[in-house]
């Protein structure tokens, strides 16, 4: 026991800082030259996934989002139709997603059936669903083709004679079926992170779980359930399994145990036979000793005879990766669709990496390339971009599960953080598209010259190249062919107008098209730009806004601008008289505009509030509503909004978002309820662009004048004179428009003065300010920062003022 101990001490030494493996303990690794791509999100799914997504992948290769409204999406399977079926662990349910219309989107959501307790894999067999739940396998039957599976009956309870699949540690089950052969192979896990089958699951736990010889194991049954044997042994956690599409053996990988560092255990990606030992809970990657000094792993000892021979059978894994990246979907491609590099190579999930305990990144799909045999064996990663830092909040996406369609296409699960299918899709053509269409243009932009040039990169042999526009998106043609000015280089030159489209996202492309083998491939290169509100939209300031309709009800009657009472901004504040007509019903102020508002491109709403002499009311009930999405403003359960006992002008911003539900349809009215009595006042109400708003004016003391010439990049140039006391400039240059602000902050982070706000071409700009904050005043010396944002980007610098 000593001896082993010592020898494992030796061996972690020789790790430095536990960051690095001994040579030859990990695979050989590929680089598959991984670009960044962006995420295509359908439309439909846009306010289902954060804005942004982007993964990295091998040239060729895209990536979209197939299907959403997941709680914890895991395994996948096709049944006969090539509907595609995810087992939804966090619903207990299994979702059947068919594209019928073969857009690459899932066109409906259906609940194929419910009711499990922890639902991860599933297969099918001869027209029949067999889904592996933590306690049982169950066959399920669709009798009309609806893809609602009535018909439920038990093939075989995982748990008796078995182990009780409740108490312990890794509880999903995995499924394969064996067509050829008529049986079907399950995953069993351990009940603990490393113990013998008896041992308590958990530190805190004396009471040790019954004994099996069926946990850590693989077990073997007939397809109905009988002939129940144990296929293989000494596995903490088999996740990934699947057949060899040559070899017809049985592949799996294995989940690891935690305590022993960063870099130990390896993870490992073998064959599994018949009779099989594969470590757990004694070795590692081959025939290394677990660290049993670690106090947890303890009970483990003393090792027997029997365990030093069974080690000795323990064979060198096809594959080792590094610790705790925890692997999950295991699939082997067998389709054309990808270039035949990947034909016969297995894809690997690992859901977890450096920022959960592996020294290694990790959060990838992974291919693992190898013989038949296992022999030869290679991996390198073939999509990264999952984790964007190096925390455990930058992880946007945790892939599991894996398969791939008729036409090769390879669909991917995230089952936390971003719970989606994702689609891999492949083409032997694909290019550069560079062109002058601005990301965001302001609303009412007029007609717009599209200029660009097309750079084709061919992958593989094959026919003539097509090259072609869709504008459908701005009133254009959807394939308007680009001209070749050189070999595989083209010209897109096309008039488009832009006036008359409203706020939103749109998307025009370029198409490319070639033929290899008789197959159509294409690649498409879509520019996504955004038309947004050119500015705030004021509904009441000094007066309510021109064309807005005012009405009172129930108790509520809007005195009109008043500068009698308190005044937020301006001359007046709109003072409204509140009385319930009945005690158990709400007053209401309602705001109408003369036309629907889209509310793209604002950020919520914004009003300055004064209670007047309602705080004083007994019935303390005050909630804002756009259309029918209603706000709280007090009596929250977070803080409230607005505080009825303060008799000052309190401001108020809602993001859209935050209204329940949220904010998505044209607003119709805007309207404000309570039960309160007396006269409050409101001010400065308006739909922002962004939260925090900028203030109702910007001071007049600021000029700011611009160059025709175009820069090549963002800058902020220091301020000129610096230090100065009556007035100063500064420079900025925009190399495409955006939305601009220019804002001064003390030391402290107080917004002191806003020198620029609102839309900017591109071009050269100057600023000319005389050092007065935004309500005129004259600011004391000293040291102040100021800061240019314009769109994404943004700089700062510090200026000095003195007197």
């Amino acid at each position: 026991m000593l001896r082993i101990i010592l020898l494992f001490a030796l061996s972690s030494s020789a790790i430095s800082a536990e960051e690095s493996y001994p040579a030859g303990t990990l695979t050989e690794t590929v680089d598959l030259d991984l670009q960044p791509v962006d995420v295509e999100v359908p439309e439909t799914f846009r306010d289902r996934v954060p804005e942004g997504l982007t993964l990295n992948l091998p040239k060729g290769f895209s990536v979209s989002i197939f299907a959403v409204n997941f709680r914890r999406p895991r395994f996948m399977a096709f049944d006969a139709n090539d509907v595609l079926h995810v087992a939804d662990m966090g619903a207990r349910t299994i979702v059947a997603l068919p594209d019928r219309d073969g857009d690459g989107v899932a066109d409906e959501h259906v609940v194929a059936a419910s009711g499990f307790r922890e639902a991860h894999s599933l297969a099918f067999h001869d027209g029949a669903m067999y889904v592996a739940d933590t306690d049982a396998i169950i066959r399920l039957d669709d009798g009309d083709g609806n893809l609602v599976y009535e018909e439920r009956e038990l093939v075989t309870d995982l748990t008796s004679p078995g182990p009780c699949c409740s108490n312990g540690w890794h509880t999903t089950r995995t499924l394969v079926i064996d067509d050829d052969a008529g049986n079907m192979y399950v995953g069993i896990g351990s009940p603990c992170d490393l113990c013998r089958s008896n041992a308590p699951t958990q530190a805190d736990r004396t009471d040790p779980l019954p004994p099996s010889p069926e946990w850590g194991a693989i077990l073997e049954f007939n397809l109905d359930g009988s002939g129940r044997r144990i296929f293989a042994t000494g596995m903490r956690n088999v996740i990934g399994m699947t057949r060899h599409p040559v070899s017809g053996e049985l592949w799996a990988n294995n989940n690891g145990h935690n305590l022993q560092g960063r870099s130990s255990p390896p993870e490992w990606i073998d064959i599994v036979r018949d009779g099989d030992f594969l470590g757990h809970p004694l070795v590692n990657s081959h025939q290394v000793w677990n660290d049993f000094s670690i106090p947890l792993y303890e009970p483990i000892l003393p090792i027997t005879r029997e365990d030093s021979l069974l080690v000795a059978t323990h064979k060198k894994p096809v594959a080792l990766v590094p610790a705790h990246y925890a692997p999950m979907g295991l699939h082997f491609y067998t389709h054309n669709q990808f270039p035949s590099l990947y034909r016969g190579a297995a894809f690997v999930a690992f859901r977890a990496g450096k920022a959960y305990l592996s020294s290694h990144p990790g959060y990838n799909v992974s291919v693992l390339f190898a013989d038949p045999d296992g022999a030869n064996a290679r991996i390198g990663e073939f999509i990264t971009g999952f984790q964007t830092g190096t925390t455990r909040e930058s992880v946007w996406g945790h892939p599991v599960g894996l398969v791939s369609d008729r036409d090769g296409s390879l669909f991917i699960t995230s089952d936390t953080r971003t719970p989606v299918v994702l689609k891999v899709t492949h083409s032997s053509i694909t290019g550069d598209w560079q062109h002058d269409l601005p990301d965001v243009l302001p609303v009412g932009n007029a007609s717009f010259q599209l200029s660009g040039r097309v750079d084709v990169e061919l992958l593989e042999e094959g026919g003539p190249v097509r090259v072609t526009a869709d504008l459908t998106a701005v009133g254009g043609p959807d394939a308007l062919p680009l001209t070749e000015t050189a070999e595989l280089t083209y010209r897109l030159d096309a008039p488009i107008d832009l006036s008359g489209l409203p706020t939103g996202r749109y998307t025009v492309l370029v198409r490319l098209e070639q033929e290899i083998d008789g197959v159509l491939r294409f690649a498409e290169l879509p520019h996504v730009f955004t038309i947004v509100p050119d500015g705030d939209v004021s509904i009441v300031d000094d007066l309510v806004a021109s064309d807005w309709q005012i009405a009172g009800k129930a108790g509520a009657r809007a005195v009109g601008p008043s500068s009698e009472g308190p005044v937020y901004h301006g001359t007046a504040s709109l003072a409204v008289e509140v009385e319930p007509e009945k005690f158990w019903a709400n007053w209401s102020l309602e705001l109408t505009p003369p036309s629907r508002i889209d509310p793209y491109g604002f950020a919520g709403l914004r009003l300055a509030f004064h209670p007047g002499t309602v705080g004083e009311s007994q019935i303390k009930t005050l909630t804002l509503f756009v259309n029918d999405s209603s706000a709280d403003l007090v009596l929250r359960i977070e803080e409230d909004l607005v505080d009825l006992g303060l008799p000052e002008w309190q401001v108020v911003e809602v993001p859209f978002d935050d209204f329940r539900p949220a904010v998505t349809e044209p607003v119709a009215s805007v309207r404000l309820e309570g039960r309160l009595a007396g006269t409050l006042y409101l001010d400065d109400v308006r739909f922002v662009t962004a939260i925090p708003a900028l203030p109702p004016s910007v001071p007049t003391a600021v000029l700011e004048e611009k160059t025709q010439a175009t820069p090549g990049q963002f800058e902020l140039e220091q301020n000129y004179p610096n230090p100065f006391n009556s007035g100063t400039s500064i420079g900025y240059s925009l190399a495409q428009p955006a939305t601009v602000s220019l804002v001064v902050y003390s030391m402290t982070g107080q917004k002191v003065a806003t020198l620029v706000y609102g839309w900017r071409e591109a071009g050269l700009y100057e600023v000319r300010w005389d050092g007065l904050d935004n309500a005129d005043r004259e600011l004391a010396s000293g040291v102040y920062v100021y800061r240019l944002t314009a769109g994404n980007e943004t700089l700062a610098r510090k200026l000095l003022l003195l007197h």
